[in-house]
């Protein structure tokens, strides 16, 4: 019976070795971001990284921008998504995504800093949420920025 049992154990811990580290739903993650402060007319890169077991994320990344100013204003388009380039067959890969100055405000009519003088606008402040979808449709799970100031 011990003997039963220490065999039972051995195959146990062979099936949980072998199973893949990658899962049907992508995985991503920041890997790096360009900057938290984005200077006027600049613009910001991200780099992502991602797995996939059937290696298909070439769908699309999808991007929201979350504003944490306290003062609401009118916002530009705050949620959008890009076609991404096929990666025959990577389970593993990096995704780098430039966002020029226009695509990464957000507020359409940002209102003056308190006590500024001259006037100055108020920076936008956000956080920048991203998942992808591959080609069958299964959607990562979504990744988030610490906060980052897009300078007017």
């Amino acid at each position: 019976m011990k003997k039963l049992l220490t065999i039972a154990m051995v195959v146990l811990l062979f099936a949980a070795c072998g199973k893949d580290k990658f899962q049907t739903k992508p995985s991503l993650k920041i890997k790096s971001i360009s900057g938290n402060i984005v200077p006027v007319n600049s613009a910001i890169r991200f780099t992502l990284e991602f797995t996939d077991k059937e290696g298909d994320v070439y769908d699309s990344i999808f991007i929201r921008k979350i504003r944490l100013n306290k003062r609401v204003v009118t916002t530009l388009r705050d949620s959008f998504g890009f076609a991404i380039p096929e990666f025959p067959n990577a389970i593993k890969g990096e995704i780098d995504l430039t966002l020029d100055f226009q695509s990464a405000l957000s507020a359409l009519n940002p209102p003056n800093i308190i006590g500024s003088n001259p006037p100055q606008k108020e920076p936008d402040s956000l956080l920048f949420k991203f998942y992808v979808q591959d080609k069958k449709k299964n959607k990562s799970d979504t990744v988030t920025t610490e906060m980052i100031q897009i300078l007017r």
